[in-house]
């Protein structure tokens, strides 16, 4: 199909010749990664990015203490999907990437359905709070399926000596598509929007409708992308157990390092359960508005990502995964915890350098921690990323429940105006991106033990 190699010619171009010679239809795998950057930081979708749907959830009515439901339920999916094996088990990588992805997307629409149905249906607030939520659910546990295959899928298309690149490739691709868009949405920004009470809600229902649009648009990108090798389809008469591979317990002895990258991904997972959904809450209340946010999102974090991706892609061949993870774990832990320092009187001189400090530390995140899974797991086992991504989202749903039971219930309540964050800035907020901070760093020395070992 002749027709389907522009797109290589077209990402040779851009600097890609190499990933894409010799693998007819690579360049669409390498660009389908632009919606779906552009859905994950507009909506907040996997907890990516949190600022827009923290948001939404305070207009709509959700309190400091509700919004512990949001990493709670966010997480109990992602821990929960490899319930989607029992449904139908995995039988090629892709075809399972392509066909999780879209229901995992599509699912996200509940979040604005539910709300447009609330008034016609009676439904109250907690239960038009408790419909987003389940969305939400619905959203990690299908996609995340989807993940796994992914990581399969590339580790199987994508030569190890060149997925430093391929990564970094995607990525700032990925970034300077989500960098255009940033500006155009901060431009489009309503002023005033959070304190004007009902205003909100309609325009971020119509910036997530959009997103959602792009999004399941670009998953066809994924069905047009590189076949695996007919030795890379193992099909599964069972779920976790594919044909010609040891099982499961077996495959896991002597696989020291593995179950560190466990330990860290779990420790990292339950800081992001703290900091992703009370960060943006902590800074609004600190007086950041999202015209403001995505200005600095733009400006300041975004170059920086882009930064880190370039340094993780040229770092990840000739350090190795294990040092390079452990560089990202002091920067991502040093985000968050110039976070504390944030206050109402600096906010002008530091919120650029702690998005910058955060941008540089999720750019390296985004090549340093696939590029370490992919070096410790055997090929074609779907079944180990799946437990990483399991063991990660169980972690993630226990730190939230013990959010959700330790906040207080009377904690900060916007109503149906976010003004209220502004006015009244919550202690309880600086804990709990206290504690992120300190799970991070828990983590370092644990990353330390993969320097002189061998998977």
């Amino acid at each position: 199909m002749r027709e389907n190699l522009l797109i290589d010619r077209l990402v040779a171009g851009l600097g890609a010749r190499a990933l894409v010679q010799g693998r007819p239809r690579m360049g669409w795998l390498m660009v389908e990664i632009a919606p779906a950057m552009l859905w994950t930081h507009l909506t907040g979708a996997l907890s990516l990015e949190g600022y827009n749907l923290v948001l939404y959830l305070t207009l709509l009515g959700a309190t400091t203490a509700e919004l512990a439901w949001l990493p709670l339920v966010t997480y109990t999916g992602i821990a929960l999907h490899m319930l989607v094996l029992l449904v139908r088990p995995v039988a090629d990588p892709k075809s399972d990437c392509v066909r999780y992805t879209a229901w995992g997307r599509a699912a996200w629409f509940g979040t604005v359905l539910v709300p447009l149905l609330a008034a016609p249906l009676g439904l109250g607030r907690g239960w038009v709070l408790a419909g987003v939520f389940a969305s939400i659910l619905l959203t990690a546990l299908i996609h995340h399926a989807g993940i796994a295959a992914f990581m399969t899928w590339t580790q199987a298309v994508v030569p190890p000596d060149l997925r430093g690149r391929f990564f970094a490739w995607r990525n700032l691709f990925g970034f300077a598509v989500l960098w255009c868009a940033l500006q155009v949405v901060s431009w489009a920004w309503p002023k005033g929007l959070e304190s004007l009470p009902g205003a909100g809600v309609p325009w971020l229902m119509g910036l997530f409708t959009l997103a959602t649009l792009v999004v399941l648009g670009g998953t066809l990108m994924l069905s047009w992308s590189t076949d695996l090798a007919p030795d890379h389809q193992s099909g599964q008469a069972m779920p976790g157990a594919p044909s010609g591979l040891p099982p499961f317990a077996q495959a896991l002895r002597g696989r020291l390092q593995f179950r560190v990258l466990l330990v860290i991904g779990m420790l990292n997972t339950a800081g992001a359960a703290c900091s992703l959904t009370y960060l943006p809450r902590w800074l609004s209340s600190q007086g950041m508005d999202g015209k403001l946010y995505t200005a600095l999102q733009a400006d300041c974090q975004l170059p920086l990502t882009l930064l880190g991706i370039l340094l993780a892609g040229w770092l990840l061949h000739r350090l190795g995964g294990a040092r390079l993870l452990t560089l990202t774990q002091l920067v991502v832990t040093l985000g968050d915890a110039a976070a504390l320092l944030l206050d109402r009187d600096d906010l002008a001189g530091l919120a650029p350098l702690l998005l910058a400090l955060i941008g540089l530390g999720r750019g390296l995140m985004s090549v340093a921690w696939i590029g370490r899974l992919q070096e410790l797991v055997p090929a074609r086992d779907t079944r180990f990323p799946m437990l990483h991504i399991a063991c990660s989202g169980a972690a993630g749903a226990l730190a939230a429940l013990a959010l959700l039971l330790l906040v207080p219930a009377g904690g900060t309540s916007a109503g149906t105006s976010a003004a209220g964050v502004a006015a009244a800035p919550d202690a309880t907020l600086w804990w709990i991106v206290a504690a992120a901070a300190g799970l991070r760093a828990v983590s370092l020395p644990l990353s330390l033990s993969g320097w002189r070992r061998s998977s």
